[in-house]
């Protein structure tokens, strides 16, 4: 039978599935599993199991050599299949059936799951549910496509048959949600691209034609989720069948979105039908009738805006036979395929549908497509947007609710906040909630899970919000049935985020599709009737908890706004009005029609009313002070008898008191200058823009001053792609983007003006490197929003552990912080999409840790199995309870006292020529405490015989030419007598040159795939001129030169890529550079070292000098003897220390080593191989004639070994110490390489 009949008839049985029957015949006759039909004995299982039944389970099909692998089937006690009642089935059912499907029913057999257990080796593990739902009104394209992958015939077959892991693997990928994901986002991309084109076609507004696409598409996909509630004519088909009903009315052609559907969006669910309207009569009464009856849903996405009202709109018919018809040239249209569950995963109980969370990752896949509806690779890295997977987000917002609740309730609580907050099964949650009830804790966990306040500040799609509510809902769930509190889930969760839930992002249909995943959520738990839909709102408004802005630069009039709250007194009067404020804001979030202000205008306003009359409160406090502090300056000696002191030690004391004084007058001076500054931005400027101050006043000038909990994952952005996210990507150039840059640099200053030494109006002061990403300014900007008993975590690129711009963040939380946690994973990637590997970061606020951070402990964890496999209380709370590095199967903890961390990597700086300061250089975070095996700690304590490269060697990054089309040339012909060349270029110019301008260049890795280099070898050489012309005069040098700067040349990239200029001189890399042709970093070395890395780690020695290009190295040895200097760095422990020092954050799999990073690595010292080892030129020499292999060959090759022998024997390491080196460098590249996989 062909495939597409095959899979019609299993269509065909899962429509039709009303009992017993209708599943035998799916697998013993079209999927071919064997016959079996014998009952299971349920003797010995717990109540929970044996009270979900309403007969014994069915072993009814088997599969495989021996027929192990087994299909199961229970039939529920209830109507409702409820995953509650399936999980203590299925844990019964496994340990005897650990290769299964599981097949339920309710108790009338018309609804069914198909249930798969994701295989894992380690049966203790917590198990990863999968469904797929089957039932009368369920889409089943999708379960009929997965069903269809079950059949064993299909199945790949060894020599020796069919075994039960095989056909228990072909369940897991049938069952695989991800797959199903990437094919929804496919299809959905081709219909916004099209949509897409088609407005704009209309309007050639590139820039509302993809905003407009993406709401009409998030809008229409809400109409799926919510029209399963049966709340639109108790139609669970409403959509399609009101269509349907437009292509048989006659209708006027492409009119279903002006005359249908806006009637639905603006008017049925704004509560503003009228079924009696003249202009009404083309709708069937029975869609008169479901549209007068649709749910308020209180403006937000069905709200008419902006983007409705810019241009006329024209949605063609074709765009909906696609949604609903055909689409990709079969039946039905994209939209029909899928089912639309309303329901968000857990991490461990997925339904193979599409979820509210497909909208996050779909908001994610469109960023990078472009307004002509095209992907390009450049925006969404621009953007930097990438979809965090729910396990992270899981573990996340449960790391940083533990971590709130002990700050406030007490570290010795810590254990048992675990145990509540990592609680999943139900089993687990009952016995922490009795825990938590023997030592009366409930009580004061209600009061702060009433009042945690939790944000995102780049909130995108919405994901760690919706993250953070489902986790706090399920901990205030518990502590209401203990404290006998009655609240239904509808109530709850929309109290949750009425009261606790904040996000901003700078994208405006980011957060719009957020409000919708937001709303989502409180649907999936609503049962009202008609008649409570129409008269209160379904949806509440959360225009305020969700705010469009700018997280970082916060300017208003051109002033960077921040204001100081650590030490602000909010006088009585305004705290009344900030009380009233926060109760209205809560009227509008519930109801428009019930608060005093009925537009978002008239809340914005008051908004920012209070906070102009809290600056002027706050500067006439100010003022106070200042007078106050120039009093006491001005009159010490009445200062001295009020404080007692002795004459002996008066002046002493005197001096020291005059000093404090006056600092605190500067302190005070300071934020008067910045309170000043901003009332007179606000005064002058009429349109204010976001500023966290003003949208969330009521959260900043409240007792707890800033949010309890800061969460989520910054954007991905490099420090050269940094821009204006306000601005579009067309007005961006070279100059704003510089001055965007400047004013990051700033606002992290002012926001910490001790660490950084600033002080308003002066432009000198400690500024953040220039290299660093954007989420750097994430840490500190986001740190700065968290109140003092607060929590932080972020998932960031793990790059600032190791590279020169994270130093500046190292040091401020080392100093002013405290690092809880750094959590890496080596078994898995947290981002498919991304280049970038990442770590999680538990940090304290700054202002928790200020007095006594040097003290706190820093824990490094790298987990060895991905997430899903420790989320448990149990190894957080060992983790929390190491002192000293431990190792587990699971995880690896380093804990090390920061003031420890601070010290390692401080180092004299020489300021002038007489006086020095230390200065934190920065560590290797990532590189000691997270990927060190033991064996490397070791040798970093034989710190006479193993030293950083940059002691003994001179390290120069390779040549930068700007200009390779000129500077690279290839030499065709040798004159030696004249001592000229002919050469041609990499544009085809051909042309004579004299020897002495020109020198060998390594330009390509594959140059130096031999330790030994010979000058033959090298391919290329550069053009190195150094005179001026006037010296060159007559010389072919300054004929080339001539036609460098009068040929025509294409700019290749930066803002003015794709330019033509005249002349190389005239490319940007060369503004202000007079002597262009003069080429930088053209010193030449004997040794050669690659900077980016693979399997194969490479180097090469040369007894010539040679130029390098920038993806490599030239080294010197500073003793003039390179021999020892190359003995040294061939031995393996150097790539040990590559390893560990280098840069692992690209994704793609490849070390990256800069120049920082390089002079790090540690080496057996030369000097102390000099006395050790008599010949190393011999060792070396046998390495000629053979190429670098790969890293688990090499280190098995007879020369390394001999050279390492030498080399261990001189540090008298032992053969286990040997041993374990080989092991983990072995180990370290292949965890490298497999984690870039591994998504």
């Amino acid at each position: 039978m062909p495939n597409s009949d095959i899979r019609q008839s299993i269509h065909d049985i899962l429509r039709d599935l009303r009992n017993l029957d209708g599943l035998k015949q799916l697998f013993w006759s079209e999927l071919n599993y064997e016959r079996v039909n014998d009952p299971l004995p349920i003797r010995g299982w717990i109540d929970a199991a044996t009270n979900a039944l309403v007969e014994n389970p069915l072993l009814f099909a088997a599969s495989g050599n021996r027929e192990d692998f087994h299909v199961l089937y229970a039939r529920l006690n209830s109507e409702k299949l409820l995953l509650g009642l399936e999980r203590p089935v299925i844990s019964a059912l496994l340990n005897e059936h650990p290769y299964a499907l599981f097949v339920f029913s309710n108790a009338s057999q018309d609804h069914w799951h198909f249930v798969n257990v994701k295989y894992d080796t380690d049966a203790k593990r917590r198990k990863i549910f999968r469904r797929i739902v089957v039932g009368p009104h369920e889409r089943l394209r999708t379960a009929t496509e997965r069903i269809s992958m079950l059949d064993v015939e299909t199945m790949q077959k060894t020599l020796f048959g069919l075994d039960a892991l095989a056909i228990q693997t072909a369940h897991d990928d049938a069952f695989d949600v991800e797959a199903v994901t990437e094919q929804f986002f496919g299809y959905y991309q081709v219909i916004f691209a099209q949509l897409q084109k088609d407005l704009r076609k209309q309007t050639r507004d590139a820039q509302w034609a993809h905003d407009f696409a993406q709401q009409f598409l998030n809008r229409l996909m809400f109409l799926y989720f919510i029209q399963r509630k049966r709340w639109l004519g108790d139609d669970t088909d409403f959509i399609c069948n009101f269509w349907d009903t437009y292509k048989k009315s006659g209708a006027p052609k492409d009119s279903f979105y002006r005359d249908w559907l806006s009637v639905l969006f603006f008017e049925a669910f704004n509560n503003q039908f009228q079924a009696g309207r003249s202009d009404r009569k083309h709708l069937p009464k029975k869609f008169l009738d479901a549209l007068a009856l649709a749910p308020y849903l209180n403006g937000g996405l069905f709200a008419g805006n902006g983007l409705d009202t810019k241009h006329p709109v024209k949605i063609g018919d074709d765009i909906f036979v696609a949604l609903f018809d055909r689409f990709a040239n079969q039946t039905p249209g994209f939209f029909e395929r899928y089912n639309f569950t309303i329901r968000e995963d857990s991490p461990f109980d997925q339904e193979v549908a599409v979820d509210p969370e497909m909208i996050g990752k779909v908001y994610e896949s469109l960023v990078n497509v472009t307004t002509e509806g095209v992907e390009t690779e450049d925006q969404r890295g621009n953007a930097g947007i990438f979809y965090t997977q729910r396990i992270e987000i899981d573990l996340m917002c449960r790391l940083a609710l533990v971590d709130y609740l002990a700050n406030h309730l007490g570290e010795k609580f810590k254990a048992l906040i675990y145990q509540a907050v990592f609680a999943y099964d139900d089993a687990d949650k009952q016995a922490a909630d009795k825990a938590l009830a023997q030592v009366k804790l409930w009580v004061p966990i209600n009061e702060l899970l009433r009042k945690l306040t939790a944000c995102d500040p780049a909130c995108g799609s919405g994901s760690f919000i919706v993250g953070m509510l489902m986790v706090v809902d399920d901990l205030q769930a518990r502590a209401n049935k203990q404290m006998e509190i009655t609240e239904t889930v509808y109530q709850r969760r929309k109290r949750i985020i009425g009261q606790s839930l904040y996000g901003v992002d700078v994208k405006d249909w980011a957060v719009r599709t957020a409000e919708l995943r937001l709303w989502l959520q409180l649907i999936v738990e609503t049962d009202l009737d008609a008649a409570e839909m129409k008269m209160q709102p379904l949806l509440p408004n959360l225009s305020f908890k969700l705010r469009v802005g700018d997280s970082l630069v916060q300017q208003v009039g051109g002033i960077i706004f921040n204001v100081d709250h650590a030490h602000s007194v909010v006088p009585a009067p305004l705290k009344r009005k900030l009380t009233a404020l926060k109760e209205e804001k809560l009227k509008f979030y519930n109801d428009v029609r019930s608060s005093k202000f009925k537009s978002e205008q008239a809340v914005k306003k008051e908004e920012l009313n209070i906070f102009r009359e809290i600056l002027d409160a706050r500067k006439e406090d100010l003022d106070k002070r200042v007078r106050e502090l120039k009093r006491e300056i001005a009159k010490p000696p009445e200062q001295m008898s009020l404080l007692g002191m002795e004459t002996s030690k008066g002046a002493e004391q005197l001096n020291l008191f005059m000093k404090q004084k006056q600092e605190d007058l500067e302190t005070a001076q300071d934020e008067l200058t910045e309170v000043e500054s901003a009332r007179t931005a606000l005064r002058t400027t009429q349109d204010v823009p976001f500023v966290w101050d003003i949208a969330f006043v009521e959260i900043f000038e409240d007792d707890e001053k800033g949010f309890g909990i800061m969460v989520g994952n910054p954007p991905y952005v490099s420090d050269e792609n940094i821009a204006d996210p306000t601005l579009a990507m067309a007005d961006l150039t070279t100059e704003n983007r510089r001055e965007y840059r400047g004013k990051l640099s700033e606002a992290v200053a002012e926001a910490y003006p001790h660490f950084f030494g600033y002080k308003h109006g002066i432009p000198k002061y400690r500024k953040l490197d220039g290299k660093s990403d954007l989420y750097i300014y994430f840490y500190f900007l986001g740190l700065k929003q968290v109140n003092p008993n607060g929590s932080f975590c972020f998932i960031t690129s793990n790059s600032w552990l190791d590279v020169g711009y994270g130093k500046d963040l190292q040091e401020f939380l080392l100093t002013q912080s405290h690092v809880k946690m750094i959590l890496d994973n080596q078994a898995k990637r947290s981002f498919k999409n991304a280049d970038v590997n990442t770590i999680i970061a538990l940090l304290a606020p700054p202002m928790l840790a200020k007095s006594s951070s040097s003290g706190k402990t820093a824990r490094f964890v790298m987990f060895r199995t991905p997430f899903e496999n420790v989320l448990s209380p149990v190894i957080f709370q060992e983790i929390e309870k190491a002192h000293e590095r431990k190792s587990t199967p699971e995880y690896r903890v380093s804990p090390i006292n920061q003031s420890d961390l601070l010290r390692e990597d401080i180092a004299q700086i020489s300021e002038t020529t007489m006086s020095s300061v230390e200065k934190y250089q920065g560590g290797k975070w990532g590189g000691k405490y997270l990927r060190a095996p033991d064996i490397y700690l070791r040798l970093m304590d034989e710190s006479k015989v193993v030293v950083p490269l940059g002691s003994v060697a001179n390290v120069a990054l390779g040549v930068m030419s700007g200009a390779n089309d000129f500077f690279y040339v290839e030499v065709k012909n040798w004159n030696k007598s004249q001592k000229t060349a002919v050469c041609i270029n990499r544009v085809g110019y051909e042309f004579e040159m004299e020897s002495e301008f020109l020198a060998p260049l390594v330009k390509n890795p594959r140059d130096c795939d031999s330790l030994w280099l010979s000058e033959e070898a090298i391919r290329q050489h550069a053009f190195v001129c150094r005179k001026e012309k006037a010296k060159i005069r007559g010389m072919f040098a300054l004929d080339y030169i001539k036609w460098g700067e009068s040929v025509r040349v294409n700019i290749r990239q930066g803002s003015q890529k794709g330019d033509s200029v005249k002349g190389f001189h005239s490319l940007p890399f060369f503004n202000n550079k007079r002597n262009w042709w003069m080429l930088a970093n053209s010193e030449q070395a004997h040794i050669v070292a690659v900077k980016a890395l693979n399997d194969i780690h490479k180097h090469a020695f040369v007894d010539f000098q040679t130029l390098v290009d920038q993806r490599f190295y030239g080294l010197e040895s500073k003793t003039s003897d390179n021999t020892y200097l190359v003995f040294a760095m061939t031995s393996t422990l150097w790539i040990l220390s590559k390893e560990i020092v280098g840069r692992a954050n690209l994704g793609a799999g490849a070390l990256d080593i800069s120049t920082w990073d390089l002079r790090k690595t540690l080496v057996p010292n030369p000097e102390f191989l000099k006395r050790q080892i008599s010949n190393p030129k011999a060792a070396l020499n046998k390495f000629k004639g053979r190429h670098w292999v790969s890293v688990e060959k090499e280190i098995n090759q007879p020369d390394r070994r001999a050279l390492d022998d030498m080399v261990f024997d001189a540090l008298k390491l032992t053969r286990g110490e040997r041993d374990a080196v080989y092991e983990a460098v072995v180990e370290l590249v292949k965890k490298r390489l497999e984690k870039a996989g591994s998504v």
